[in-house]
């Protein structure tokens, strides 16, 4: 009896003990090190397209709460990126130093672990990319092979170290992931392969004819010949194409004068040109603005093997290939490139 008495009295006590709920919330706050006057942390979904920027004090230090629908990882900026993964009841402090980012990074506090590995995993993909990604899609098969199977094998094993002590959810997202991710990079490099005997650098560009022209009547690529052409291919339903827009006026305005023209294509339906045009203005985007005449199944977007956007090409003064997939505004590569032309 006394063993079912004390029995009884260990129930009660169990039963009484508070049950603190989750948050529905998750919490992201820190301090950077010199901020850049102005300055947002921007945080963006590219599953979702949903894009949140945190206001950063003149001291640097920041804080916000944010509500998830589910868990999700995010494309973090400050002046560069890193991932970030958050979920529901997170409470994340993130502390870096502006002028060097990727060293000075430290996450803090609960979902630190998860973020931790996916820093391990970003290290993993510099080793099988190199400094040049370009450069790691033009290499012999064998060489892409060989690749390929050591960062499986390295990314498998450092997952299974770390599962213990990650969230399942979180786990099963990585693998799927990283399935996608392999998948994805053979992809490239089987276009690559394609792209450079079709559309490499030297040969002449696919062509387009008379497409509308936001400024009034119509525009061919020829028209652009004797100057150097930027090429931005995007859609008003793209999320990833319209967080390139501050980028892509930035470089306009870096490159304003020079003789080369940046011309912005969508692949926005005929019908839905009055939605391109509000657009436009909405975003106060520069440059030339044409829309193409049969959306994905234009000549000219077939002619690229276009499959996904924002897509940027480069040609020269004579309409031909420069880069026929550039870096994307927001990669310093691509001033770099530019700056390279004599323009």
């Amino acid at each position: 009896m006394k063993n079912l008495s004390l029995l009884a009295l260990l129930f009660v006590l169990l039963s009484c003990q508070e049950v603190i709920p989750q948050k529905d919330y998750v919490v992201v706050h820190g301090k950077i090190e010199n901020p850049i006057e102005g300055l947002g942390v921007r945080l963006f979904d590219p599953v979702s397209s949903k894009a949140i920027t945190i206001k950063v004090a003149a001291d640097g230090t920041y804080r916000d709460t944010i509500k998830l629908d589910k868990p999700a990882f995010f494309n973090t900026f400050y002046d560069k990126f890193f991932g970030l993964y958050l979920a529901n009841d997170m409470d994340l402090e993130i502390n870096f130093d502006a002028k060097n980012v990727s060293k000075s990074l430290t996450i803090k506090g609960k979902g630190e672990k998860e973020n931790a590995f996916l820093r391990t995993k970003s290290k993993l993909e510099g080793e099988l990319y190199g400094a040049d990604y370009i450069a790691f899609l033009n290499v012999d098969k064998e060489v892409f092979d060989a690749k390929i199977n050591k960062f499986t094998t390295d990314f498998k094993t450092a997952l299974e170290q770390k599962k213990s002590e990650l969230d399942p959810s979180f786990v099963n997202s990585q693998l799927k992931m990283f399935e996608e991710l392999k998948k994805g990079i053979i992809q490239q490099y089987a276009d690559a392969q394609r792209n450079k005997s079709e559309l490499g650098a030297g040969k002449q560009s696919p062509d387009f004819k008379n497409y509308i022209n936001y400024d009034g009547g119509k525009s061919s690529l020829s028209d652009f010949r004797g100057s150097y052409v930027f090429i931005d291919v995007w859609a008003t339903w793209c999320g990833p194409c319209k967080y390139e827009f501050p980028f892509i006026g930035k470089v306009e305005k870096e490159f304003h004068g020079k003789n080369i023209k940046f011309v912005s294509i969508s692949i926005d339906r005929l019908k839905d040109e009055q939605k391109w045009r509000d657009m436009i203005i909405a975003e106060g985007l520069s440059g030339i603005h044409l829309l193409a005449d049969k959306e994905i199944e234009s000549s000219f977007i077939a002619g690229y093997y276009i499959q996904a956007i924002p897509r940027f090409i480069i040609l020269d003064k004579q309409g031909k290939i420069i880069n026929s997939d550039a870096p994307r505004p927001s990669e310093p590569e691509l001033t770099d490139l530019l700056n390279s032309l004599d323009m």
